[in-house]
């Protein structure tokens, strides 16, 4: 009986090594943006700009006039990044900071603000299932600009509060999930503004950056430097892709997007027009 039980072991051991192996790594190679504005012009401003990668990780990212450099340390986790102008002294530069746990607890920017060098320090402490971010400015270390504290369940956040200098809480905002897509941001407290977003079903790309960038934490530290750091969004921790946003405020422009796949169901272009008509963007996505 166990010569019998062996022999069936052995004919199944292919099969269960071949079930186990590792899927392909699918890995970013370059995006490519051509973003058309026919606000003032009959023809539409026309800007490109280009995403480059190295093993998957972002290296630079590139406009007519406006590079900005990806640098990371030994964990390959995002270290610094440099922002310069084409035939201008001016410059951009941002620091990131981590912990042990590779828990980002720091974010500094330092910029030209008034003619005058500025440096914003975003701090940012882990209490349990709270995390407190605060930011200060050089030019007066004694006043906090912003004073947030989120709320993390199950590896999301799904609470941010702001209070003001009186610690009193001004703002608050719940986002709401769908497999593991941020669908809608509510406002519970201030301007009670919601925005709403749909996904389809596919791989997103924008997880694929982010996660190469941030490592293990991004679905925390993404959303928190998304209100410093431009080129980060909060819907880029969704496992899916962005289809439509709307809000209900009258001030607040909406937008669609449509995609192509590849055979691994990750976008190679997207399609995305903004709901006033005045903005077009056209991009595509190429992978090692």
């Amino acid at each position: 009986m166990k010569t019998y039980l062996f022999a069936l072991f052995i004919m199944a051991m292919p099969c269960l090594l071949l079930s186990q192996s590792p899927k392909p790594e699918v890995k970013l190679k370059a995006i490519h943006c051509v973003k058309t504005n026919f606000k003032n012009l009959k023809d539409g401003e026309i800007i490109h700009k280009n995403y480059t990668f190295k093993d998957g990780k972002l290296l630079s990212i590139k406009t007519s006039d406006v590079i900005q450099s990806f640098f990371y340390n030994p964990k390959e986790l995002l270290d610094m990044t440099v922002k310069e102008r084409v035939g201008s002294n001016w410059k951009e530069v941002i620091n990131y900071t981590y912990n042990n746990n590779d828990q980002l607890i720091k974010f500094t920017k330092k910029y030209e603000e008034g003619g005058e060098l500025v440096t914003k320090t975003v701090t940012i402490s882990y209490e349990g299932s709270r995390v407190k971010v605060t930011t200060k400015k050089s030019t007066n270390h004694q006043i906090v600009l912003d004073d947030i504290e989120y709320v993390v369940e199950n590896g999301i956040i799904v609470r941010r509060s702001t209070r003001d200098r009186n610690q009193q809480i001004v703002k608050k905002v719940e986002y709401l999930y769908f497999k593991e897509n941020p669908i809608r941001h509510k406002d519970l407290l201030g301007d009670k503004q919601i925005k709403n977003f749909t996904f389809d079903d596919k791989n997103s790309v924008n997880a694929l950056l982010v996660q190469n960038i941030f490592g293990t934490h991004y679905k925390v530290i993404v959303p928190i430097i998304s209100w410093h750091e431009e080129e980060f969004e909060f819907e880029s921790i969704g496992n899916n892709n962005v289809l439509n946003f709307s809000s209900t405020s009258v001030d607040v422009v909406g937008k669609t997007r449509k995609y192509k796949y590849n055979a691994a169901n990750f976008p190679v272009s997207c399609s995305l027009i903004e709901s006033n008509g005045i903005v077009k963007t056209e991009i595509s996505y190429s992978y090692e």
